[in-house]
């Protein structure tokens, strides 16, 4: 907004920006960092003016939600070429649903039982690693491994997965691989995130209810909407 004093900023000022941003889902994010940014400076009494757009809950361009489906050959053809830290992360995090963060951070099991706090929303959780073939491999290697952390997920050298190692680069280098030995996938994997793995495991649970317990959820609608791609089993009434 250039030099414009906080009062030259009107609705219609907003909604002008909206109107004229190429990128509309750009736009939201942007135009919600300013009513943050406003706030602020009311507290610091750089202004009494109010957020021009406070209280009005349709004020932004309308936005589809991103579905995703990672299917079966997507999936096998990043983790064919992915190291040993990357496949176990997937693993990890297509058996729990788990977000990245509590993938690189869930404790080992304790009683056959893997506890975690998710960090998003401190919600507990664990899971019985008998119930899981995939959680179970897993843990048994870690166990007759020399790994000294007390994290699932380790280096080859025994120590915690930090967030720079399993960032977006690591992830992108395999799905780079991917795309060149498997070429009809490229449009698939081009746009797909490592934070899409969950994605998956939505759609690996057995029903909505199922993939909506697993996410940890508030509502179906959430689980619906941005995770499960998988469509509904209907049954014909005759």
């Amino acid at each position: 907004f250039g030099q414009m004093a906080w009062h030259e900023i009107e609705l219609h000022t907003l909604q002008i920006y909206l109107n004229k941003r190429s990128a509309k889902v750009s736009a939201n994010r942007e135009l919600a960092v300013l009513a943050v940014v406003w706030g602020q400076a009311r507290k610091w009494g750089m202004t009494k003016e109010t957020y021009p757009a406070r209280g009005l809950s349709d004020f932004r361009n309308k936005e589809k939600p991103r579905k995703v489906e990672v299917t079966d050959a997507m999936f096998d053809a990043i983790y064919k070429y992915a190291d040993r830290i990357l496949k176990d992360a997937m693993d990890i995090a297509t058996a729990t649903g788990m977000r990245i963060t509590d993938v690189r951070t869930v404790r080992m099991p304790v009683d056959g039982k893997l506890r975690f706090k998710a960090n998003k929303t401190d919600k507990w959780a664990y899971f019985d690693v008998a119930d899981s073939p995939v959680l179970s491999e897993m843990v048994e290697r870690r166990e007759a491994s020399k790994a000294h952390c007390v994290m699932l997920l380790a280096s080859d050298t025994g120590r915690q997965v930090s967030e720079w190692m399993l960032s977006e680069k690591r992830w992108n280098d395999a799905k780079q691989a991917a795309i060149k030995a498997f070429p009809r996938l490229k449009a698939d994997l081009s746009g797909l995130y490592l934070r899409d793995l969950r994605k998956r495991a939505a759609d690996l649970a057995g029903d909505m209810e199922s993939a909506n317990k697993l996410l940890q959820h508030s509502s179906l609608k959430l689980t619906s909407d941005h995770y499960r791609t998988k469509p509904t089993k209907l049954k014909a009434v005759r």
